[in-house]
């Protein structure tokens, strides 16, 4: 079965890449046969497998699939979208039942469907179509291929990585000893030639010389090795992007939307580890293009654009052995008025700082943690925390991102990564009796300067670089380093200029010393350590000592940002927030009680809306989370009470639901709900998360 479900895998994606291919419209009719071919081919393959374990839930949908394949490979059936459609939803299907939910109802539901398209009148026959050729025999594996589990190939990497550090250790050791070789021959000039004295000094030059050309063979050795994995490591995009054209199709059909989506440069190879970092920010990019850019077709058709919206993700090849990636979409755009209000609501902007936010400040704005311009939370968006993991997930990479919006023409999300993951080089630096390490690609220059170029200005200090006036802060007192005080009186100090590669910003460390680059083993950070501020991992030097690496991005905030977020409130509350929970059910209400309890809220229940009312206006509470379907008054009919009355417009409402639809949603924002969460999802992380950013 573990086989079987790898197998499938490989087969499921294989499917959706041509059916990307078909869904294009673009191909010749050599591709288009070749595109019908291969997806015969891999449904066939899986038939066949899934009947070895006895898994009818695949097994049959691909057995009425191939008849309906057998028909387009002859040309007796048009790839129509339609057509094209019912085989994404078979997709679909199978892919829910290898993660083991299979839904009875939709296969056989999905069967019919099949059964009723293969049976179907032949379509008029294509003259430019090639000959069919049979495809029902899998394709053999090509030779001197083998599979490797992820977990042994990851334990290899690992081990090669103490190798690495083992190699950095060697020539720490050699630079030593050519020091003391050095040492010797200062001491012998001092104290002149004696016959012990010479007899080191041989010892010294000759481990000297047996340690550089250990080194070097280690070194080369190493270099080779990790060389060869990159090579191992490296994957076709196509191994992620894959899977979007399916999300994209059912978003689009949840949404209400129609979108023809396309990716360019899928052929690209970059490092697995990389693609696995990023595949999670593209999926968040590619829901939100849906979920908040690209407009409903009737709203589309009224503002003069195509009904069909457009999305598109492209990657190229940039200098350094990086790669772009860029997700654009021809949407609605960042609306101006929406972020200013999303900042105040998030209490992200002051009234004055939200008034002087401009365009380009509001575009950089949309990666803070907490901003989100959906009207409501719902399971998959509204918390305003996908753009900062964006942002984060690059960033953690040694990437860069950026966003590019216009109004009512669409919006662009471009990110550059290196295509693989190698060896750490960063800047050595001493600040507070500690050293750390600062990426290289990060560091634009280092220098010594007068005490007296720094320049306080609109109450932060700047320093000039190149002939431009920076913001400047003592590195100690970024990381709030303790334990040491304040350096003396000097006349210069040492400078490192920083640029983040995200929206330009830079920024000057005054450090102690600067102690040159290094090569570092990096280790990255474990929980609970998974966010820290300042600090993107953990470094092993030659030597053997651990050294924090510092994160370029968080760095250069040490500057006063024009877009801080606005001073907490100077007196917090005494007494614990007060939660109604209002729902028919005594288990679920039970339950959410429990749950708000013990995270520290007060908790009063209701059994209906009707109670809950009354409840209210006997003594008013901090929020509200109401079941929708309920008797006596429902969950809308009670929001909808709260938000027309003027001492309850304000008070945040949480539905909570068992049948999540787009029109319920929708109806909840229009009342004023303020969150929407699905009870089949429902975890108890959520909804705190929830309640806490609401209140």
């Amino acid at each position: 079965m573990a086989i079987f479900r790898v197998e499938a895998r490989e087969h499921l994606q294989e499917m959706v890449t041509h059916l990307l291919a078909l869904s294009g419209g673009e191909a010749d009719a050599a591709r288009e046969q070749a595109a019908l071919q291969g997806l015969f081919r891999a449904i066939h393959t899986l038939k066949g497998a899934a009947r070895s374990v006895g898994l009818d839930d695949i097994e049959a949908p691909c057995q009425s699939a191939e008849d309906v394949m057998s028909r387009l490979v002859r040309a007796e059936l048009s790839p129509t979208p339609a057509l094209l459609d019912l085989l994404q939803d078979l997709v679909a299907h199978l892919a829910r039942s290898l993660a083991g939910a299979p839904d009875g109802h939709v296969g056989r539901a999905l069967i019919n469907r099949l059964q009723a398209a293969a049976a179907a009148p032949r379509s008029a026959p294509d003259a430019k179509a090639p000959p069919a050729v049979a495809a029902s025999s899998p394709e053999a594996l090509a030779d001197g291929t083998i599979r490797v589990s992820t977990d042994a190939f990851d334990a290899f990497i690992f081990r090669t990585e103490d190798l690495a550090a083992a190699n950095l250790a060697v020539a720490e050791r050699a630079r030593q000893a050519q020091a003391l070789a050095g040492a010797l021959v200062q001491l012998r000039k001092r104290l002149g030639t004696s016959p012990e004295l010479s007899a080191a000094q041989e010892t010294a030059r000759t481990l000297l010389a047996h340690l550089q050309h250990d080194a070097l063979t280690i070194g080369r050795a190493v270099d080779e090795l990790q060389q060869a994995l990159i090579r191992i490591r490296m994957a076709p995009a196509s191994s992620i992007l894959d899977v979007l054209p399916l999300m994209v199709h059912d978003l689009s059909r949840e949404n209400g939307k129609q979108i023809d989506f396309s990716i360019r440069g899928g052929e690209l190879e970059l490092d697995r580890r990389v693609l696995e970092a990023v595949k999670d920010p593209l999926i968040h990019l590619v829901r939100n293009a849906i979920d908040h850019g690209i407009e409903a077709p009737a709203v589309r058709e009224a503002a003069g654009k195509p009904v069909r919206g457009r999305l598109t993700i492209s990657l190229t090849p940039r200098e350094d052995k990086q790669i772009e990636i860029r997700l654009a979409d021809d949407g609605a755009g960042l609306d101006l008025e929406q972020v200013r209000t999303a900042a105040l609501r998030a209490r992200l902007l002051t009234v004055d700082e939200a008034a002087a936010l401009t365009y380009g400040q509001a575009q950089d704005l949309v990666f803070r943690s907490g901003f989100t311009t959906s009207p409501i939370i719902t399971r998959v968006s509204g918390r305003g925390l996908g753009m900062a993991i964006v942002r984060e997930r690059v960033e953690n990479l040694g990437g860069t991102v950026r966003l590019e919006s216009e109004p009512k023409r669409g919006t662009a999300v471009t990110m550059v990564i290196p295509a693989a993951i190698i060896r750490f080089q960063g800047l050595l630096v001493r600040a507070g009796g500690q050293r750390f390490l600062i990426p290289l690609d990060a560091v634009e220059r280092t220098w010594r300067a007068a005490v007296d170029q720094i320049q306080w200005l609109e109450g932060q200090s700047h320093i000039y670089s190149e002939g431009a006036l920076i913001p400047c802060c003592r590195l100690r007192t970024v990381l709030e380093l303790e334990g040491e005080g304040e350096p003396e009186a000097e006349d210069h100090i040492t400078c490192v200029a920083l640029a983040s590669g995200t929206g330009g910003a830079r920024a000057v460390l005054l450090v102690d010393e600067v102690q040159g680059g290094r090569e570092a083993t990096v280790k990255e950070l474990a929980a609970p350590l998974v966010r820290v501020r300042n600090v993107a991992g953990a470094g092993v030097l030659g030597t053997g000592e651990v050294v924090l690496i510092l994160r370029p991005a968080d760095l250069v905030k040490c500057r006063q940002d024009s877009l801080r977020p606005a001073a907490p409130k100077s007196e917090p509350q005494e007494r614990r927030p007060v939660v109604l929970v209002v729902d028919d059910s005594i288990t679920t209400r039970t339950v959410e009680k429990n749950i708000l309890e013990m995270a520290g809220f007060e908790v009063r229940v209701a059994a209906d809306g009707v109670e809950a009312w009354g409840l209210l206006a006997g003594e008013p509470c901090d929020l509200v989370v109401s079941d929708v379907d309920m008797p006596r008054m429902d969950g809308f009919e009670l929001t909808e009470r709260i938000r027309a009355h003027p001492r309850y417009r304000d008070l945040p409402v949480v539905l909570v639901t068992a049948l999540e639809s787009r029109d319920d949603k929708e109806k909840g924002i229009r009342l004023g709900a303020n969150a929407y969460l699905f009870k089949s999802g429902f975890e108890q992380t959520n909804l705190l998360e929830t309640v806490r950013r609401l209140i």
